[in-house]
């Protein structure tokens, strides 16, 4: 199985919580009017009820799909993860499209 093929499995066995995240993380990205992290739409998340997945890497089939799907983009630039769990590791800034 391909890079692809494993992200769509993930993002496709976390129903329901995929529908909900994909249609969360649309407004936060309009709402956000900037550049953002995976870290900030998970504490927007968290604060909203959404609760986690099935499995951790269903937060980069998110992020991965919601791009396919035009919601977001990634804008090139990096910042330090603001999660305990991640030890400051560079992750992506995304922005709406």
């Amino acid at each position: 199985m391909g890079k692809e093929e494993g992200i769509k499995r993930v993002f496709e066995n976390a129903v329901p919580w995929n529908d909900r995240a994909i249609s969360m993380l649309a407004v936060f990205a309009y709402q956000s009017k900037g550049e953002f992290t995976s870290d900030d739409f998970r504490a927007y998340a968290d604060h909203r009820g959404l609760g986690q997945p099935h499995h951790e890497n269903a937060w980069g089939a998110l992020m991965s799909m919601a791009t396919r799907q035009h919601v977001i983009c990634a804008t090139g630039k990096v910042a330090p993860s603001t999660r305990e769990k991640a030890h400051a590791r560079l992750i992506r800034t995304w922005t709406r499209t």
